[in-house]
């Protein structure tokens, strides 16, 4: 493939904050003018929004008491849960 690029790799880790400062940095002046890497970014844009959107979900369960109802999710495919602990399933 011509327009291979070996930092389009790191867009994931880019997206999902796993990069270090210097890393984030590199990649970001990199990818402003790399066309693949801007192609992969888009490419890789919705799944890291949902796995941002279910950690916050997580997070959050952590801290619902067992009488609150979950929260509908702006995700439609995934399924509700109680909050954990509250002996059901």
């Amino acid at each position: 493939m011509s327009d291979a690029c070996p930092h389009a790799v790191s867009a994931g880790s880019y997206l999902l904050e796993m990069l270090t400062p210097d890393e984030t940095d590199e990649f970001r002046q990199h990818s402003s003018q790399c066309l693949r890497c801007q192609w992969e970014i888009v490419e890789l844009m919705p799944g890291a929004l949902f796995l941002q959107e279910l950690r916050a979900d997580i997070l959050a369960s952590d801290q619902r008491l067992c009488s609150d109802r979950p929260v509908l999710s702006t995700v439609v495919s995934r399924e509700l849960r109680w909050a954990p602990g509250c002996g059901t399933a």
